[in-house]
């Protein structure tokens, strides 16, 4: 447990300084931010046209479906900044015989890569997530209390958490292909499936993102029970979040045994 804790704390010193990093290059981050805002509003502008040709989907309406959209940004705009530094495990670290440098300090190889994350992009997921969803509670009539401010804050961080743990499982097929990048990709866009009512998917899909790749936990099922429909399934995201975390890391782990330097 103290091994655990020491992680953590080297990890948090580690994102310390890349934030420090990231707030040197204030043009990139704030133009980073920009494009992600408004790409994001794309997409709902998208929802606005499927609502124009429908009252509701699975009875959820137009306000409804864009505040489980916000809360899903929040989790993404956390998962983006704390994470991001899988997508460059094959590409930067290990093609570019990086990764033997970082064997060779005094921490896991896993942490020393995580806390480099350094998204600017996020920050664009996290203000409009949090804009978004501050204006449907409203339109909702959903009072806004601590209570409720505290469970967002909790379950969007343990959303990212899920989305992150999901994206440690799958770095590791960079330790063969050198490409996690796109390997990660693949697998993390199927958190789009859960920016909507799971109930307009089939049994196949549902099962997906609810056992096997649970992104329904991220932000479907808590923003279920801030609206009142679902109110039980939430509490079980932070023992997902837990039991994903542990077989990442012992998957990584039997993945870092396997590893062979590039030889550069």
């Amino acid at each position: 447990m103290t091994k655990v804790i020491d992680n953590i704390k080297l990890y948090f010193s580690f994102l310390k300084a890349s934030l420090k990093e990231m707030l040197i290059y204030r043009i990139d981050c704030i133009v980073g931010s920009i494009s992600q805002i408004i790409t994001q509003l794309v997409e709902i502008i998208f929802i606005w046209i499927v609502f124009q040709n429908a009252e509701n989907l699975v009875g959820w309406n137009f306000k409804q479906v864009v505040l489980l959209y916000g809360v899903t940004l929040i989790s993404v705009g956390v998962s983006s900044f704390l994470f991001d530094a899988l997508y460059d495990i094959g590409p930067k670290y290990i093609r570019e015989g990086d990764f033997d440098k970082i064997m060779l300090r005094p921490v896991h190889p896993l942490i020393s890569i995580i806390g480099s994350s350094k998204e600017f992009t996020s920050i664009g997921y996290l203000v409009l997530g949090i804009g978004m969803t501050i204006i449907m509670l409203i339109k909702l009539a959903i009072p806004i209390t601590i209570l409720l401010i505290i469970k967002i804050i909790f379950f969007s961080i343990v959303g990212a958490m899920i989305i992150g743990a999901i994206n440690t499982i799958f770095s590791i097929a960079s330790f063969w292909t050198y490409r996690s990048n796109e390997v990660i990709w693949s697998f993390y866009r199927i958190y789009t499936f859960a920016q909507y009512p799971i109930d307009i998917y089939n049994k196949f899909i549902r099962v997906l993102i609810t056992i096997i790749l649970p992104f329904a936990f991220v932000a479907y099922y808590p923003t279920a029970s801030y609206l009142g429909i679902n109110t039980y399934m939430i509490y079980l995201s932070p023992a997902i979040a837990i039991i994903l975390w542990i077989i990442a890391v012992k998957i990584w782990n039997l993945a870092l045994n396997k590893y062979r330097s590039t030889g550069n």
